[in-house]
């Protein structure tokens, strides 16, 4: 049973979080980020993790859902009492689902503020992680899946859905010629189009974007059979439209 925002034995409250990077801090500490379900994004310190046999070496490995219980200090809040809610051993030994969870902890690392938590945006990236991880073969088109649904989700959070009802530039219905303006960040009727050097040919990707946006079942949605060229198409759209809309180059690793 997860502790996670709960006072548990002796009125400690117990916080879960996403380790997204991990690094060496001083002589024998480790500074840890996390995306924290009740904090957000946070820097945490791991006293003494460094030296050998340290109780807290095994919890501060990145890509791992962790409990812990938060104690604050005048320059860092430390972790205590960890507890790994899931190590995600089965990601990091498959190339194509690694590649896709480090993208969306990368997504989350460079766009989420400091101590701005977001619940919704961390069950997101824990049950992503999770689906991910109890895949039984290194099956990338259901790991892009995931990540597409998840890019596609912490998007419409930041208020940047695709629009595809109206023209981003003049706010007509693009109609059946529309492109995606990556300089402009949005969807573009043709007219709209000409000229622009941020066109990009939306094609297949329209739809597999409308469709996964608009199922909430990820079981679903790594069920349906989209070509690789059109999971392509609508990972590269994502990529142009965080760009354009978060100013966030995310790593080409995930294509």
């Amino acid at each position: 049973m997860s502790m996670a925002g709960e006072k548990a034995d002796r009125n400690i409250f117990y916080d879960e979080c996403v380790i997204l990077k991990s690094s060496p801090y001083g002589e024998s500490d480790r500074l840890v980020t996390v995306f924290s379900r009740n904090f957000g994004k946070k820097n945490l310190l791991a006293k003494g993790a460094c030296k050998p046999g340290a109780k807290l070496c095994g919890f501060t490995d990145s890509l791992s859902i962790l409990n812990y219980a938060p104690k604050a200090t005048r320059t860092f809040t430390l972790i205590t009492q960890p507890r790994i809610v899931s190590p995600l051993f089965h990601i990091k030994e498959m190339g194509a689902a690694f590649f896709k969870a480090y993208c969306m902890c990368e997504l989350v690392s460079r766009a989420a503020e400091f101590d701005d938590a977001m619940p919704e945006i961390y069950d997101a990236l824990k049950n992503s992680l999770i689906i991910m991880d109890l895949m039984t073969s290194n099956d990338e088109a259901a790991s892009d899946k995931v990540l597409i649904k998840f890019e596609l989700f912490f998007l419409e959070c930041a208020g940047f859905s695709f629009n595809f009802e109206n023209c981003c530039h003049c706010g007509k219905p693009p109609g059946e010629n529309y492109v995606y303006d990556a300089a402009a960040g949005g969807i573009s009727c043709g007219r709209c189009a000409i000229g622009s050097r941020g066109a990009i040919d939306i094609g297949a990707a329209a739809g597999i974007i409308r469709e996964i946006n608009g199922e909430a079942a990820l079981d679903k949605i790594i069920s349906r059979n989209y070509s690789l060229n059109a999971i392509g198409s609508a990972l590269a759209v994502l990529r142009a439209h965080i760009k354009a809309n978060l100013n966030i180059v995310l790593s080409a690793s995930a294509l």
